[in-house]
């Protein structure tokens, strides 16, 4: 759901827009997809981060289907917002004024939050906190499909798009102490070294290192030192070691597009 509208996407669409407002289901798709792609990326932090903007224009669109008028950027809060919803009239459906904001408040503290408590020596809690936020706002997302399809004409469509989204998101890349991993089937050693170098970006990879990596993928070693001489090309190289430059960056994103990013 990136870029180009897909014809999933122009489902969701059409069942939310019988309920909520046109305005606020592109930024929720929006904020909804970039969350996806940090997270397969590997980006922990970005995915968190977007994933606030998630509950952000989903709380902006339950007031207005309860029809509250927004307050101003700066006097808007979220967590107040979500709180207040559970004393709507009883008459708005539980979906709207409970479930649903339930879930976005644990999101949004574990967002706004992060890192605070963490004891980085024993764990990566960020991905611990990514982990289950990209699934919880996979869930926000089947909710608001649910409630806004009780009057669809295909209720077997959006049960479809419901359970697709409750599938986990699995990252990209993956890394096992000093161990680094492209969790992409088929691609070929230079692409795997490009990964390599765009995932652990904006560290370094020494050349020796780089080439061990790639080896660890399936690949010869002489298929592997060919794959790091032809990377190194689009890389700034110093006594560290690689990184990408710009160029490099942008072939790396322009492949992993092809692959859902």
């Amino acid at each position: 759901m990136s870029g180009k509208v897909t014809d999933t996407e122009a489902k969701i669409k059409s069942i939310l827009q019988q309920e909520f407002e046109k305005g606020r289901i592109d930024a929720i798709l929006k904020h909804f997809t970039t969350a996806k792609e940090k997270y397969r990326e590997g980006d922990w932090d970005g995915s968190i981060s977007k994933s606030s903007k998630f509950v952000e224009a989903v709380t902006k669109m339950l007031l207005r289907f309860c029809g509250k008028t927004l307050p101003r950027t700066r006097q808007f809060r979220a967590g107040q917002s979500l709180r207040n919803l559970e004393n709507e009239p009883i008459s708005i459906d539980d979906a709207v004024r409970i479930v649903i904001p339930k879930c976005c408040l644990f999101i949004y503290e574990i967002a706004s939050n992060r890192g605070a408590r963490h004891d980085t020596d024993e764990v990566d809690a960020n991905e611990i906190d990514a982990g289950v936020i990209d699934i919880s706002i996979s869930w926000v997302l089947g909710e608001l499909i649910r409630f806004a399809s009780k009057r669809s004409k295909d209720p077997e469509e959006a049960q479809e798009l419901v359970e697709a989204l409750a599938g986990k998101t699995y990252p990209f890349f993956e890394e096992i102490e000093d161990r680094f991993y492209v969790n992409i089937e088929g691609l070929s050693a230079k692409k795997t070294a490009l990964l390599i170098l765009y995932g652990r970006y904006s560290r370094r990879t020494k050349p020796d290192i780089l080439l061990k990596l790639v080896e660890r993928h399936g690949f010869s070693s002489k298929n592997a030192d060919m794959a790091v001489r032809r990377v190194k090309k689009i890389c700034d190289i110093n006594e560290r070691g690689m990184r990408l430059r710009s160029i490099g960056i942008k072939k790396a994103e322009m492949l992993l597009t092809q692959f859902g990013k």
